[in-house]
């Protein structure tokens, strides 16, 4: 009887998994093999192209680190992969391929690696990777995640930027018993932009960088109404480091 039970157990999920759904893994969107019969440019050559990014020189001035931006029209989305080659052009090397965007990419200052954003994983937190694209590891974990960083010169702190709520609260934080509502308290001008709710501020945050995990965050801007960068457009471009690794601007 035990081994007819367990036969018919193993048949019983065998067959609950086969039954299971399968998820459709999409394609890497990378460099199309593209095959023109006309001299036009048409929509779909356009979009068949790969957009070059912003880049990053090596702090020894012997490596260029960029990005390369395709697209998918079936997909009806895009892809950015990060890219490596010598400072006279030579020795292309794509170092990232992944479904993830990875962006806001620059060297670290000892120039030993290459540090970007990902939102692998699901928030988007700082991977550094050797300039090869091996040993990838995830130096930061900060919940709702990072919009932006940059290095101190003398490697000691990282200055990020991220959200957070200050004063605006959804209904279900508000009452318990509505996890399903979706209306809002407001009480401030400003309320909404373009197409989404001015429902966070992005503050600059200081922290400490020891060995390979990024500690001791400090939100500088703490309960101000302000944003850093300024919105809509602004990023990390707007702050510099002193060159000593002591002052912020």
């Amino acid at each position: 009887m035990r081994s007819y039970f367990l036969i018919t157990l193993a048949v019983l999920t065998t067959a609950l998994f086969s039954c299971q759904p399968k998820i459709k893994e999409e394609p890497l969107i990378g460099k199309k093999d593209l095959k023109l019969s006309t001299d036009r440019l048409t929509a779909e050559v356009l979009w068949s192209l790969g957009r070059v990014g912003e880049f990053e020189v090596s702090p020894d001035h012997k490596q260029v680190l960029f990005s390369i931006t395709y697209f998918d029209i079936e997909q009806n989305k895009s892809n950015r992969d990060l890219y490596i080659m010598s400072i006279d052009g030579s020795g292309l090397k794509q170092i990232t391929k992944t479904p993830e965007n990875e962006f806001n990419y620059l060297w670290r200052p000892d120039g030993k690696k290459i540090a970007f954003l990902s939102t692998a994983g699901g928030s988007a937190q700082i991977r550094e990777m050797n300039p090869d694209g091996s040993g990838i590891k995830q130096i930061s974990d900060f919940e709702g995640g990072i919009n932006g960083f940059k290095y101190s010169p003398d490697f000691k702190k990282i200055a990020f930027s991220a959200e957070v709520n200050l004063e605006d609260k959804d209904l279900s934080d508000l009452y318990e018993g509505l996890p399903l509502a979706q209306g809002k308290v407001i009480n401030k001008m400003m309320f909404r932009h373009w197409d989404s709710w001015r429902e966070t501020y992005s503050h600059l945050f200081i922290a400490d960088l020891a060995g390979e995990k990024i500690t001791n965050p400090v939100d500088i801007l703490e309960g101000e109404p302000f944003d850093f960068p300024n919105k809509p457009f602004g990023g990390m471009e707007q702050i510099s480091w002193h060159p000593g690794g002591k002052l912020l601007a």
